[in-house]
């Protein structure tokens, strides 16, 4: 979460919570105050999170 907190900054403005998704071995990041008010009432372009979780894919992290 402190990483993809790190490599959000500037667009989350909240809280980054991991929740583990073990039996998909997933994990599912919710970043508070990101879409500037949410799906219905944000002026970003990317109102439901699409593009964000496609910028989650290009960080890069240390295994």
């Amino acid at each position: 979460a402190e990483r993809v907190a790190e490599h959000f900054e500037g667009i989350c403005l909240g809280e980054v919570r991991r929740y583990e998704l073990p039996n998909l071995g997933a994990l599912n990041f919710i970043l508070d105050s990101a879409l500037a008010g949410g799906g219905t009432s944000s002026l970003r372009v990317d109102a439901q999170g699409k593009a964000m979780g496609e910028a989650l894919l290009l960080m890069e992290i240390d295994a």
